[in-house]
């Protein structure tokens, strides 16, 4: 019986070049292929229409999916991860501040005392300052953890833009 012997196909190969070369032949590289992770919280922020030289809000839309929950803004524990929500500095438009909805709490079992945590669908009033007319857009990143009861999935930061419409 005659055995495969990869040396006497390549006699001037190393034994780990060729063990890595084979291994990827295979497919069974060190390259990590990610796997899509079904999203469990979805945002939204439709365009805004102002007037120049005026306040605005832009209303920026959070779902979170039924069975989980995201931290609070000022979460009770420090090792908890708070939700965030940052704005970039953008030429005619100035971020007045934005108004957080009072958080529940609520009692899970790896925690002695109640959590503040944001569920469901709900509102972030974004309180703009417009400069002269032009149309604008602001970038941001939306920071949470998505957790159950029993496990949280890695943190995310999750980018988005929203449209300032300023008349002319």
């Amino acid at each position: 019986m005659q055995f495969f012997s990869p040396r006497k196909l390549c006699p001037g190969l190393g034994g780990a070049a060729l063990f890595a070369g084979l291994a990827l032949a295979l497919g069974l590289g060190g390259v990590a292929r990610a796997q899509a992770v079904p999203a469990v919280v979805r945002i939204a922020a439709p365009p805004v229409h102002a007037r120049t030289y005026s306040g605005a809000t832009a209303i920026f839309r959070v779902e979170v999916e039924n069975g989980y929950h995201i931290q609070s803004h000022h979460p009770v524990e420090d090792y908890l991860i708070p939700t965030r929500l940052t704005i970039a500095p953008a030429a005619g438009i100035a971020l007045v501040g934005i108004k957080w909805p009072p958080a529940v709490q609520q009692r899970f079992s790896f925690s002695q005392k109640p959590l503040t945590v944001f569920q469901g669908t709900f509102n972030l009033p974004i309180r703009l300052k417009t400069g002269p007319g032009g149309d604008y857009v602001l970038h941001g990143i939306f920071a949470y953890q998505a957790c159950t009861d029993q496990v949280c999935r890695p943190p995310v930061q999750q980018p988005f833009t929203i449209e300032v419409i300023v008349a002319k």
